[in-house]
């Protein structure tokens, strides 16, 4: 199980309280949306305690990252009933709101055991009023946090299990994978060109072609990136163009 809140009191008491418990293996936890999303690829727990207000990416935005297909079975947690009744609505495992008892959270994880969440995220997703894609990324520089206009990144690029952010002179990195963030993004705005790299169409200058049937975008900076030609057929169709 991991256990992802922003506050470093709620995590240690969530962790004490699962352990606990003999069926259940703790695996690790997460401070924040992005670092909840690369624990989840790399860990795969079968269950997650989720904070749903938490910098950078809330709760939902992490659901939305994975994939409701791909995403494990999730017990909410927070201070907000707003968003427990809309869970309760579409049959979410449990959502706990802050401060819940301690037979509120062995119940929660008894009905997890027994219970599937397939097919019941995409219904969660659809049923809360919250934005389909980012619009903001949060973004560290220094000491300080900044926030980063999704509409003023002109291509992201993969970096590991990170990614770069590149706004005009300026590249931030964010813990998040290259296919999270695809995830996470306008689909008609944002498109993967390679395996490392996505582009905003609005920054797309111009394709050239070469004889393999690779090309390179040539975005309004100068930027030059590769397109791999499977990706081809997907940029095409955006611009509108059939052939």
């Amino acid at each position: 199980m991991l256990v992802v809140d922003d506050e470093p009191l709620a995590r240690t008491g969530l962790r004490e309280l699962i352990r606990k418990d003999p069926e259940l293996e703790y695996v690790g936890d997460a401070a924040d949306g992005q670092a909840a999303v690369e624990a989840i690829e790399t860990l795969k727990p079968d269950l997650v305690l989720l904070d749903v207000q938490m910098p950078e990416i809330d709760g939902f935005g992490v659901i939305r990252a994975i994939g409701p297909e791909s995403m494990p079975a999730v017990i909410f947690v927070t201070a907000y009933e707003e968003f427990a009744l809309e869970a309760f609505r579409v049959h979410a495992v449990d959502y706990l709101v802050k401060p819940f008892s301690d037979a509120a959270l062995a119940e929660a994880l008894a009905r997890a055991k027994k219970q599937r969440l397939a097919g019941r995220l995409g219904d969660l997703l659809d049923s809360v009023s919250r934005p389909a894609y980012l619009s903001r990324i949060t973004v560290r520089v220094a000491q300080r946090v900044q926030i980063v206009r999704v509409a003023d990144i002109d291509w992201i690029e993969a970096a590991d299990y990170c990614a770069k952010l590149h706004v005009e002179s300026s590249v931030h990195v964010v813990r998040v994978s290259l296919g999270a963030l695809e995830r996470l993004l306008d689909p008609t705005t944002f498109v993967r060109v390679h395996r490392s790299a996505i582009i905003n169409l609005e920054r797309l200058e111009e394709i050239v072609s070469d004889s393999s049937g690779d090309g390179t975008i040539v975005l309004t900076d100068g930027t030059k990136v590769r397109l791999a030609r499977s990706r081809r057929a997907a940029v095409d169709r955006l611009l509108g163009r059939a052939f």
